[in-house]
């Protein structure tokens, strides 16, 4: 007789719960294994997480202590290699270490003097971009070689400074020029919160922007610095090209045609742009990956192609790999004639190790090398993962391709004969763009809705209908003026990219006036946008059926987006304006011509589809030549105008904002936001609750003491009675 003991019977408790353990590590390790393939694609996926992390800190780290923690990171990764979690732990944290570290060097090698105080400056350098936005009006990239305030010259002068000019100004990258302007530091954030422009320039070397207040006047003689000869040369024929082109198709269709070449998009108008942007079409403006890719693979067609008609190459060499020298070669001196922004940079990274794949004879389309290209990117520029091109590009790239490695299978069709072929490939071609134009689409929402507070309804039609005149006829017909120009040839491939763009237009037209075109999103928490990327990562990385948890963090994100901070009073960083809250939950400013661009991001992080012009009526305010005032909850604000009205609302006013220093303090309770507060704290947004409760954000509290916003302290700044919106450029 035999006696069956169960498993577990007789050993220690620690001992069940060990052999437990080991059994669900050992299954763990099993599923892990079968992912083995899949690991790399979470190195830029911490690699950014370690940028995230520096960038969302509230003070600048040492470079040291950056370095110290990437070196102990490495340590522990060497120590733990033998083990599958610590191996797996410490390889996060190296890639989250390295980097953290990767942001700080970038911050650190850019570094140059920024503006402390607006005022009129005397200035000379070189201009390094010129773009003409009207007839009147032009915008210039200066770098500075002198800079004086007050007749005294800067020692700590800015690297280079973003001017608007106004009159009839015609310059070209290279010149020298000398006029004075009125110059102050990048601008700050409209509301906490809102899009940092000064962050933004400060990884562009740009120290200060303004406007001038004399004609831009031209110096004979002086030499180019050495790094600027090739990028003056470049740019100088981005600008003739352009011009030919707008000689040869005049209108908006020549402007949208010089956009598409050599990326000049200062000339299109408001209508334009907005029939572009409701019908899901506007990144068709700026050169970016769509671009690129067009003409890649144009070329690579077209070389491999006739390289297939000549017996002696096709059978001796790959067509395949010398097509694909020949696109990344074309691709190369389209970034050039580009003007090489940010956005085209990456998608020509993008593309080259897809062709260098291509060239090791690997696959290319896989979700290694979108990895590969990202972790490049990530490694040279840290700063781009806060830009929304980087972001929406490589969302769109990694859906789409995640998406063919899993149902490419279903978008292939083989027929049996021509009548099938004829009949069915059509059905798969329409198939396959509406499944590509919704896969883009819905990985890009997300960061649309977050940044730009809108959702486009109609984009899948749009670019269904609108984006065969750009791919088969206005950029193939582009590469053909680019090769005819140098011969005076350019004029009929011209027209053929004129009535490809006409056509895109008729539909961007027709499919942004649908009703409901537009969705608007109110201002949503960061962290709803984190738990939606975390889920899509998830999901588009894994091939388990575990992936399918990423549907589920995807939801919890969507739930998030619900989270509103809605303030009841929005206070402009100059005091000029002030917009509160009415009965119906919109904002009313008082009427004025000034501060139209922070009014107008107000409304749109509302989810407002009002106009600034629309919003600020006066409605509930009550204005005379001093101030203006109205009623919140129960409180008096009042926005003034001149000091004669400070003594009298100091005493009836809880609120009280004012472009001027307050003398002598008001009775308290009050809340007074007078010029050297706003200045030293930045916009404002204040909650009213019930009895005296009210909460006060400033937008400097959300930016911390960082390389772009070093502690503030009360400045000087320069009055100048000027009519209009705000003089710094936004």
């Amino acid at each position: 007789m035999s006696i069956v003991v169960p498993a577990g019977v007789g050993e220690p408790r620690g001992g069940r719960l060990s052999h437990v353990l080991a059994s669900a590590g050992r299954a763990l390790a099993a599923e892990l294994d079968a992912e083995q393939g899949r690991w790399f694609l979470w190195v830029p996926v911490f690699f950014g997480a370690g940028i995230g992390a520096y960038f969302a800190l509230p003070v600048e780290p040492d470079l040291s202590l950056s370095g110290g923690l990437l070196l102990l990171a490495l340590s522990l990764r060497v120590l733990a290699r033998a083990q599958l979690f610590g191996f797996l732990l410490t390889t996060i944290i190296l890639c989250a270490s390295a980097g953290f570290f990767a942001a700080k060097v970038r911050t650190a090698v850019v570094a140059a003097p920024t503006l402390e105080r607006h005022g009129a400056y005397s200035m000379e350098g070189f201009v390094e971009q010129f773009d003409r936005q009207t007839e009147k009006r032009a915008r210039a990239i200066v770098r500075l070689s002198s800079l004086k305030y007050e007749d005294a010259e800067m020692r700590a002068r800015p690297f280079r400074v973003r001017v608007s000019l106004r009159g009839d100004v015609d310059l070209r990258p290279g010149d020298a020029v000398r006029f004075r302007a009125i110059l102050g530091p990048p601008p700050e954030p409209v509301m906490p919160g809102g899009y940092d422009f000064a962050r933004a320039s400060y990884y562009q070397a740009v120290g200060g922007s303004g406007y001038s207040l004399t004609k831009p006047e031209k110096i004979e003689g002086r030499a180019l610095p050495w790094d600027m000869v090739p990028r003056t040369w470049l740019a100088d024929l981005r600008g003739r090209i352009g011009e030919r082109i707008k000689a040869a198709l005049p209108g908006q269709t020549g402007e949208i045609a010089a956009a598409l070449t050599v990326g000049q998009t200062a000339g299109l108008d408001e209508q334009s742009m907005d029939d572009l942007r409701a019908s899901g079409l506007a990144h068709i403006i700026s050169i970016s990956g769509l671009h690129m890719s067009l003409v890649a693979g144009g070329v690579f067609w077209f070389v491999r192609w006739v390289l297939a008609l000549v017996p002696a190459v096709a059978l001796r060499y790959s067509t395949r790999g010398l097509a694909a020298g020949a696109a990344l070669v074309a691709v190369t001196c389209y970034l050039a004639l580009s003007g090489a922004a940010i956005g085209a940079v990456r998608a020509y990274l993008m593309i080259a190790v897809v062709f260098l794949a291509i060239l090791m004879n690997r696959p290319a389309l896989s979700l290694r090398n979108v990895a590969l290209a990202g972790l490049a990117i990530l490694v040279v520029l840290p700063d781009s993962l806060i830009d929304i091109s980087f972001q929406m590009s490589f969302a769109a790239t990694a859906a789409l391709v995640a998406g063919y490695e899993r149902f490419g299978r279903f978008l292939h069709f083989d027929a049996r004969n021509i009548r099938e072929r004829l009949l069915w490939q059509p059905v798969y071609l329409i198939g396959g763009v509406l499944v590509t134009t919704a896969t883009a689409g819905l990985a890009v929402e997300p960061f649309s809705a977050y940044h730009f507070h809108t959702l486009t309804t109609y984009a899948a039609l749009g670019n269904l209908v609108g984006g065969p005149p750009v791919d088969f006829v206005a950029m193939p017909a582009m590469i053909v003026a680019l090769v005819a120009m140098p011969f005076g040839l350019e004029e009929a491939p011209l027209a053929a990219m004129g009535v490809g763009i006409d056509a895109m237009m008729a539909v961007a037209h027709r499919v942004g006036g649908l009703p409901g075109s537009t969705v608007p999103v109110a201002a949503f928490p960061f962290a709803a946008l984190l738990v939606i990327v975390a889920g899509g990562l998830w999901l588009v990385i894994w091939r388990r059926p575990w992936r399918v948890l990423g549907l589920g963090a995807i939801g919890i994100g969507v739930a998030m987006t619900s989270i509103h901070a809605r303030p009841d009073i929005l206070v402009d960083r100059d005091a000029k304006l002030v917009a509160v809250r009415d009965r119906d939950g919109r904002l009313q400013a008082p009427k004025t011509r000034r501060a139209s661009y922070a009014l107008q991001q107000w409304l749109r992080a509302d989810g407002d589809t009002r106009k600034p012009k629309e919003a600020a009526t006066g409605a509930g305010w009550q204005c005379d030549r001093t101030s203006c005032v109205v009623m919140v909850k129960g409180r008096l604000v009042s926005l003034i105008a001149r000091p004669d009205a400070i003594e009298e609302d100091c005493r009836r006013a809880a609120i009280l904002v004012m472009p001027m220093d307050l003398a002598r303090p008001c009775p308290a309770p009050k809340l007074v936001l007078d010029r050297a507060a706003l200045w030293e704290r930045g916009a404002a947004a204040i909650s009213l609750g019930d009895g005296v409760l009210m909460v006060v954000e400033a937008a400097s509290e959300g930016r911390g003491v960082r390389p772009w916003s070093p502690a503030r302290r009360k400045r000087e700044r320069f009055r100048a009675d000027v009519e209009g919106d705000d003089p710094v450029d936004n």
